[in-house]
């Protein structure tokens, strides 16, 4: 079998695999998560429960471009970029294209396949289900790490209520064993990896099975040993669960431990959730400390560049919001500064206006005051006998006198008053013997002589305007 079929036999076996995990049948959508995540099965997995879940993506971020794996590598990273590897004409089609190419053959031979052995399949379909229920009777729920999940293909489904799982394992952790234990995470598994990923903290995962034969030994020796407790306390988090529960068998399918006690240590490294070191069976604790201690000063130094690179970005981050704030500052004082100035421009432009407008009634009322002063008759001489001695008081309290002659008009009185300074356009003439007011004809009238006010009458100004 050439590389590239062989390539497309991996290739379908990881999508077959991962549908039947996920339940997704889109096989193009399959594809591109796979692709995604560096054709890690695990990852993928993850995160597309985690999605399910309504939770972010925890185990990887998607990358630029991702290639399937290689059938002579058993790990599950990318293949190098295209730019490493030799020039092939096969190499000219995308990983995905390649990938359906294939699958289009081996899809085919796996329907004649599974139509031909329906039968078989039917009878152990059967006998995997009645062995499932003894289990179930036996340990209580379902067992994770019977054969009959991966023989007969059994297939974890999201949990229903994944917190109350991991309560319902430490509510009965304490009545079996005691409340002297680490202490435990009550979430559920993505938002434990969630926490340890924000708190840059090894996480520690510990898988229950309440009937193996060593679990109650390792849970009185190990897990409730203060030194334990203490160098759980000082280097990370704990989250534990029981594998007789929804939310356990879902974290044992993925973990993919092959006995008990199980413990994992997961840690972030490049960005991604992962497994940096899994304890299975029985260890004493002598030995599981020192192991678990070195392999947490071996990945310790991710921890440390990761904490200091989201330092740098807090500092970063930091020093961009002084800037803002002190560009804000700036922005909101010139923003004050053109505001009074233009507050200052419109009261020097009132100021202006008021003064214009000052002046222009100033100018308009002496252009009046000068053509009313010419209007007035002339004074006659006091020996003149039809004289007539006229004092006029107005508002300001000052007093104005002239000599007028009886034959002169009403509005040659008038013309002298609005000829003085200090009396407004709007008034009229009041006498106090007899007190009537003297208004002025159409043609300006009537005689001084006709009003009856005798030759020496005392008049006073009625404001008008007030």
């Amino acid at each position: 079998m050439s590389r590239e079929t062989s390539d497309e036999l991996d290739v379908s076996q990881l999508l077959a695999h991962f549908q039947e995990i996920t339940g997704i049948e889109d096989q193009n959508r399959s594809l591109t998560i796979l692709e995604e995540h560096g054709w890690n099965l695990e990852a993928a997995v993850q995160d597309t429960l985690n999605e399910k879940e309504g939770i972010r993506a925890v185990f990887h971020e998607p990358s630029p471009q991702s290639y399937p794996p290689s059938s002579s590598s058993q790990s599950p990273s990318p293949s190098p970029p295209p730019s490493s590897r030799p020039p092939s004409s096969s190499l000219q089609q995308s990983p995905a294209v390649r990938a359906s190419q294939g699958l289009v053959v081996v899809r085919t031979w796996e329907w004649l396949l599974n139509l031909a052995f329906f039968p078989v399949r039917f009878l152990v379909t059967t006998a995997a289900d009645v062995l499932l229920f003894v289990f179930h009777l036996v340990f209580g729920a379902y067992v994770s790490s019977s054969p009959v999940h991966f023989v007969f293909g059994y297939q974890p489904s999201p949990a229903r209520n994944p917190v109350g799982d991991v309560q319902q394992f430490v509510t009965g952790f304490e009545a079996e064993f005691g409340h002297a234990h680490p202490p435990f995470l009550t979430c559920s598994y993505s938002q434990a990896l969630e926490q340890a990923r924000q708190e840059l903290r090894f996480l520690l995962v510990y898988l229950h099975s309440p009937g193996h034969q060593d679990t109650a030994e390792f849970c009185t020796k190990v897990l409730c040993n203060k030194e334990f407790m203490d160098f759980v306390s000082a280097n990370c988090v704990m989250w534990a669960v029981g594998v007789n529960t929804e939310e356990g068998v879902r974290v044992s399918y993925v973990l993919r431990e092959n006995t008990y006690p199980f413990l994992g240590l997961i840690v972030l490294k490049q960005s991604r959730m992962v497994v940096v070191e899994r304890v299975e069976g029985l260890l004493p604790l002598r030995e599981l400390v020192p192991r678990l201690a070195v392999a947490v000063r071996m990945n310790e130094a991710e921890l440390v560049v990761e904490r200091n690179e989201r330092a740098r970005r807090s500092v970063d981050q930091s020093i961009r919001e002084e800037q803002d704030r002190a560009y804000q500052e700036s922005l909101i004082a010139d923003r004050e500064k053109e505001k009074k100035r233009l507050e200052e421009q419109r009261r020097e432009k009132e100021r202006r206006g008021e003064e214009e407008e000052k002046r222009r009634k100033d100018e308009e009322t002496a252009s009046i005051r000068s053509h009313r002063a010419s209007l007035i008759p002339s004074e006659p001489l006091p020996s003149d006998p039809d004289v007539m001695h006229v004092v006029i008081r107005v508002p300001s309290g000052e007093r104005l006198e002239r000599r007028f002659r009886g034959s002169d008009k009403l509005e040659g009185v008038y013309n002298f008053a609005h000829s003085c300074p200090g009396v407004s356009y709007d008034f009229t003439l009041m006498s106090n013997f007899p007190r009537k007011e003297l208004r002025c004809m159409p043609d300006g009238g009537p005689l001084l002589s006709e009003l009856g006010l005798g030759t020496k009458c005392a008049l006073y100004i009625k404001d008008n305007s007030e």
